[in-house]
């Protein structure tokens, strides 16, 4: 648990008693007991239900009459898949090295190379005579300078979260054990998946294992669902990890500041116990809304009439919304130990309290992690076409229709950019945890952390002056009345 330094033998700091009286509206530390445990329990059935299905199915494929081939098939998958999870493994590790070392310099060459590649794409549809096509990216680039424009001045202060959450995984870096760990566990889970899905499209399809379109629409459904929301748990599950570490760096240092500290092992230890039914609830919801969106998906494939789009667009718009509520719902989660309800809403009320609702839209840091989860894609995605030059035979045509280079390589896409993100929530956690941290508890961290508190507070001052005087909390509101809390979150027992 989160407990006060002097609790833990740590000096009595006057500065903070001085500050608590100002705080209001404030996360608050939480008792140890498990919270959301239904949903706890049906993620572990689930979990449970794969393993079933996959030894009721897996005989079918191996005593099929065509076994050898789908064997041979299957080996090629499995080769490739490995070789492009080991590139996302290492390009991950090279990208946050060089996050480190160049933060205000690679948000800003993001921003330009996202306006470069705009033009890029224009001028090559252009010339290809596609018009339309060329035009619309030419907008697109247009409006990205404008963004540019518009945002540039605040670079410095991104760039001053981004290098103090770095600063935090770097005091702490089991974190990144942590992170590759759930690298090896997303991975066998798609494996792991991908054979369960083979071998009950080959028993649905009566032997034509190739074939997912006869499968029932249902069973697809509940397959994705089960893809989708291990895959968020164990995403998530970091997340929390993270959020929990970044909270003890910063109000008791002395308990996170090693490579196993116990800020880390006790966040863990938090996140897959009391904490772990909040994830797989908020996982479960964001897991439904990708499934769906995936069947439509589908849906447009053989039919892209107007209602398909319009579904497909208000479930995107579902899911954004959703996955950005969980973002920092979870924060609260690792931080103070709230269900997540109660965690979606201190996450409101924190940013209803000074207009935060408008600076967290200035996400430049996750623009720069999404646009290295995408070229960590692209590199894997490579390396599926260049396998599939040197032995075609790896992989099986899975249609008439269907040009299997490019399936090769958006599922290598897909592979190298879910792992990287993977890799990458460590650091989008970091940060997302020192904005609220910050609006929270300046005082501490400027007690703890001057140096870091001094590059933040003043880029702070110039990008938004009107927001924070500097002498307060960001979220003290003025609330009249109710008791006022101190401000402590969940800390490593030491």
């Amino acid at each position: 648990m989160f407990d006060s330094p002097s609790k833990k033998g740590y000096s009595h700091s006057p500065t903070r008693d001085h500050v608590v009286t100002n705080y209001r509206d404030q996360g608050v530390e939480q008792p140890n007991r498990f919270r959301d445990p239904f949903f706890a329990i049906l993620f572990i059935c689930m979990i449970l239900g794969t393993i079933t299905t996959s030894i009721m199915y897996a005989p079918a494929v191996e005593n099929a009459n065509n076994g050898e081939d789908v064997a041979a098939a299957a080996n090629g998958w499995l080769v490739v898949a490995a070789i492009q999870g080991a590139t996302a493994i290492g390009l991950g590790l090279l990208s946050l090295s060089f996050m480190i070392a160049f933060a205000e310099s690679l948000i800003q060459i993001t921003l330009i190379s996202s306006i470069v590649l705009c033009f890029v794409a224009s001028t090559f549809m252009m010339v290809e005579g596609l018009i339309g096509g060329g035009v619309i990216w030419l907008m697109i680039g247009l409006i990205s300078c404008l963004y540019a424009y518009c945002v540039w001045h605040r670079i410095p202060f991104a760039a001053a979260t981004l290098k103090t959450g770095l600063t935090a995984v770097k005091s702490n870096l089991g974190l990144m054990i942590a992170a590759i760990v759930s690298l090896f566990v997303a991975f066998a889970w798609t494996i792991w998946w991908v054979l369960n899905y083979l071998g009950i499209a080959y028993q649905e399809n009566g032997g034509n294992q190739g074939d997912a379109r006869g499968l029932n629409g249902g069973i697809v459904f509940a397959l994705l669902i089960c893809f989708y929301w291990a895959h968020q748990v164990i995403s998530n599950v970091v997340h929390v990890t993270v959020a929990g570490t970044v909270g003890t760096w910063w109000f008791n240092p002395l308990a996170a500041s090693s490579c196993c500290s116990t800020g880390i092992t006790s966040s863990l230890k938090r996140a897959t116990t009391f904490s772990f039914g909040s994830i797989c609830l908020g996982s479960l919801l964001v897991a439904i809304l990708n499934a769906l969106r995936a069947m439509v998906h589908g849906a447009r494939n053989n039919d892209d009439g107007i209602i398909v789009c319009i579904a497909d667009c208000i479930l995107g718009c579902l899911e954004s919304i959703m996955e950005y509520f969980n973002r920092w719902a979870f924060i609260y989660c690792g931080l103070y130990g709230y269900s997540f309800m109660e965690a979606g809403k201190n996450v409101i009320r924190l940013f209803k309290a000074r207009g935060w609702t408008m600076i967290i839209n200035d996400d430049l840091v996750g623009n720069v992690l999404m646009f290295q989860s995408l070229g960590v894609g692209a590199v894997c995605g490579g390396i599926g076409l260049i396998a599939n030059e040197i032995n075609p035979q790896w992989f099986v045509e899975e249609g008439e229709n269907v040009d299997v280079k490019w399936t090769i390589f958006f599922i290598g896409l897909l592979i190298g950019a879910l792992f990287s993100s993977i890799m990458f929530n460590v650091v989008q956690s970091a940060v997302d945890t020192t904005i609220v941290c910050f609006a929270e508890a300046p005082v501490d961290f400027q007690r703890n952390y001057p140096d870091l508190y001094d590059q933040m507070s003043d880029s702070w001052m110039k990008v938004y002056p009107g927001l924070w005087s500097g002498e307060e909390s960001l979220v003290s509101t003025g609330v009249q009345g109710g008791n006022q809390e101190t401000p402590r979150a969940r800390t490593a027992d030491v």
